[in-house]
């Protein structure tokens, strides 16, 4: 009887230090109900061509940067949140559409933090009235940083201040929005065909193996 029971405190204990260890960190908020059928950038549908990729950004104010296109990459720049935004669009190997990299780098100024979080906060709101609820929420803070202690931007360079939102769509698009350790704005868009390119090209590498 002794034994049962203190097997079943350890349990307790266990449960007890798991959600304490991980339970600050990360919030899931499945919202199916709202969950677009797809999470698309500018409009521009997945797969499209190159060619269309660089017209309709265009259209949109993110011209293309010339010399810089290559087989699987276009970049572009305009502005996104009254910022200055660098835009990547990833192509399959057919040279179509599969993936958004979107970044609004800190300017490095004195208030980096505060400027870098607003946008952040103000992209969550816009991206919540398009898209719903995130399904996956962090904010975490490792020792010795915490909550507005004016250390942020040092502990997200660090890697010790996580910042971090997600939204799913049903058809398996994702889109990721982080405060990345350069401190920039990132936007990920991962389409729902972005896996099986990743895994193609894998296996090309390692055909030898």
């Amino acid at each position: 009887m002794k034994l049962g029971a203190a097997a079943g405190g350890a349990a307790i204990l266990f449960l007890g230090v798991a959600a304490l260890a991980f339970g600050d960190k990360t919030t899931a908020v499945p919202d199916a109900k709202r969950a677009p059928d797809t999470i698309v950038f500018a409009g521009i549908p997945w797969l499209a061509s190159a060619d269309s990729v660089v017209h309709a950004l265009a259209a949109r104010g993110y011209p293309e940067t010339h010399g810089t296109r290559s087989k699987d990459r276009i970049t572009a720049s305009g502005r996104l949140f009254d910022h200055y935004a660098i835009v990547q669009a990833r192509l399959d190997d057919q040279g179509r559409l599969s993936r958004w990299e979107i970044s609004i780098p800190s300017k490095n100024e004195m208030e980096e933090y505060d400027i870098q979080r607003k946008i952040y906060d103000d992209a969550v709101a816009e991206l919540q009235s398009k898209y719903g609820v995130r399904h996956d929420i962090v904010e975490f803070y490792k020792f010795p940083y915490e909550k507005d202690d004016g250390k942020q931007a040092r502990g997200i360079r660090s890697g010790d201040i996580t910042i971090h939102s997600r939204w799913d769509s049903r058809k398996g698009d994702r889109l990721t929005l982080d405060i990345d350790k350069s401190m920039s704005v990132a936007f990920t868009y991962d389409s729902r065909y972005w896996r099986k390119v990743e895994e193609e090209r894998r296996k090309k590498k390692a055909k030898d193996l």
